[in-house]
């Protein structure tokens, strides 16, 4: 059973996977995967920083994956240039993780943040979409990423919030503590495994 776990920046989104991963889910990391498809392809590398800078080079081509991070999620635009240049060596590489995963059986998470901007919800058994008001989420990444508020609420800004109705099976709240989400990846737990009960009956 696939399922998509989603959120804007600083929403959760992978500390709720990671609970579900606690409670027997197997869980797929895409921005992990991200990081691994681009430093595996120094083509892609030099593809990025023609795009954005040569100067987030070093001299053994290692990237500055911040500084791009910084330029290429400022505005949607950066973030399309960004999405054209990544995506067709890392979806296909997401997609051999979850199938990989999916035939040891059980339920298998894609911990990811573009799903819907991708257009990949259809693809998935059932979509998890946490949510978290906006100055709560901006405190949070300012807090344990070190970015600056302005910087997280651009970032936000070209993720999508307005998600189509009926495209999302369980919405998680996060405004509150850790136990409160604890309870509530424990109810969304509690109707995958329903779920998969009922595919395999």
């Amino acid at each position: 059973m696939l399922v998509a776990v989603t959120g804007n920046m600083g929403a959760g989104k992978t500390t709720l996977a990671a609970m579900l991963e606690n409670f027997g889910a197997r869980r797929i990391d895409a921005d992990v995967l991200a990081r691994e498809v681009v430093e595996a392809s120094e083509g892609l590398r030099r593809r990025l920083a023609g795009a954005f800078g040569e100067d987030l080079l070093d001299s053994e081509g290692r990237l500055d994956r911040r500084g791009l991070a910084r330029r290429a999620l400022a505005d949607e635009e950066g973030r399309r240039r960004l999405e054209e240049l990544v995506r067709p060596e890392l979806e296909p590489r997401i997609w051999q993780a979850l199938r990989e995963a999916e035939a040891g059986g059980g339920i298998v998470l894609l911990d990811a943040p573009l799903v819907f901007e991708w257009g990949l919800q259809d693809r998935f058994d059932a979509v998890i979409l946490i949510r978290t008001e906006s100055g709560l989420a901006t405190r949070r990444v300012t807090r344990e990423r070190g970015l600056a508020p302005e910087e997280v609420r651009q970032r936000r800004a070209i993720q999508q919030d307005d998600i189509p109705g009926g495209s999302v099976d369980y919405e998680v709240s996060n405004d509150g503590d850790l136990q409160s989400l604890r309870s509530e990846a424990l109810r969304v737990w509690e109707g995958l495994q329903q779920r998969q009960d009922g595919r395999e009956a």
